[in-house]
């Protein structure tokens, strides 16, 4: 269906029926110049209303201001209503790589003990596949920690590199701190750019043990740039931080985020469905209409009646 977003201009189509009468007296008084007639022949073809081309030039005259009116209306073409997908989100995986992670606590589904790092893995895997459209990037924190994967949404690729994670990678240290200093300086500069901030997700099965920057410090950084932080504890009967650092439960809450004390593997693996319930969900499927402007084909239409008026006009007074 045909809608206007500026509706109120059509108000001026009223004025059609005043400009009519002066529009047909002036058509109807030019006469043409070679006409030569003798008094004798009777009235002057001028009087009375117009006729026969000069009905046509009036009908195409004030299909043009009509057009007009109509275009600056803005017109537009309705669809069908569609439904909206909601925006690709960003997520940060900032993972533990440091050699606690061999630990073989946890249980699989045969009961057969399986390492920190594997269980890792699965949950990261079954957490990928439940967000198809959000796009990723990995953090990896062992004596240090650095960008294995730039944001991409090349799930694949992100898999692959999982994969290749073990254990030990790149030390015997767990530096969370710089860790979590390296996501939140991304963060920050996303945010600088007019960027939706992506979220932050830690994974880990200890407290800081190396780096130059502490988890309190990190904490401080979290609150100030209101960045909510994610905790996922591998290991929550491991000891405690030391003194007067923040503990993973106290990172998440205190940041406005939520702590998640993966404890077993069915723990570790309902990390998705935490995550959602902490997301604000939308009542309804947003949806939108298909909207195409009309504008430029009654201008054309417009300017068509006029040229082809004024052929007219030519052809009348000859």
């Amino acid at each position: 269906m045909i809608g206007f977003d500026s509706p109120w201009v059509l108000l001026l189509l009223v004025a059609l029926p005043l400009v009519y009468p002066v529009w047909a007296r002036r058509v109807r008084d030019r006469a043409p110049s070679r006409l030569l007639r003798h008094p004798a022949l009777g009235r002057d073809p001028a009087e009375g209303g117009p006729r026969g081309g000069q009905r046509w030039l009036l009908a195409l005259l004030l299909l043009a201001l009509a057009s007009l009116v109509v275009a600056l209306a803005r017109p537009v073409w309705v669809g069908e209503s569609q439904q909206v997908d909601e925006p690709a989100r960003s997520i940060v995986l900032l993972v533990d790589a440091s050699p606690s992670m061999s630990t073989r606590d946890f249980r699989d589904a045969e009961d057969q003990p399986v390492s920190r790092m594997g269980v890792m893995r699965e949950a990261l895997d079954e957490f990928i596949t439940a967000h198809p459209r959000d796009r990723f990037s990995l953090l990896v924190v062992t004596d240090s920690a650095g960008t294995l994967v730039p944001e991409t949404d090349d799930h694949g690729a992100l898999r692959f590199w999982i994969e290749q994670l073990e254990p030990g990678l790149d030390g015997s240290a767990t530096a969370l701190g710089d860790g979590l200093a390296v996501a939140m300086e991304s963060i920050a500069e996303r945010r600088e750019r007019g960027e939706a901030p992506p979220q932050l997700l830690v994974w880990t099965d200890g407290v800081n043990t190396g780096g130059e920057m502490s988890p309190a410090e990190a904490l401080t950084l979290a609150r100030a740039e209101n960045i909510e932080l994610f905790t996922i504890n591998l290991a929550p009967g491991d000891a405690g931080p030391a003194s007067g650092d923040p503990t993973l439960e106290d990172l998440a809450r205190l940041s406005g985020g939520e702590a998640i004390a993966a404890g077993d593997r069915e723990a570790l693996l309902s990390v998705t469905d935490v995550i959602e319930r902490h997301e604000p969900k939308a009542d309804a499927q947003d949806t939108r209409r298909e909207r195409h402007a009309l504008l430029g084909w009654f201008l054309v239409l417009g300017l068509a009646a006029l040229l082809v008026a004024q052929f007219l006009k030519v052809r009348l007074t000859a």
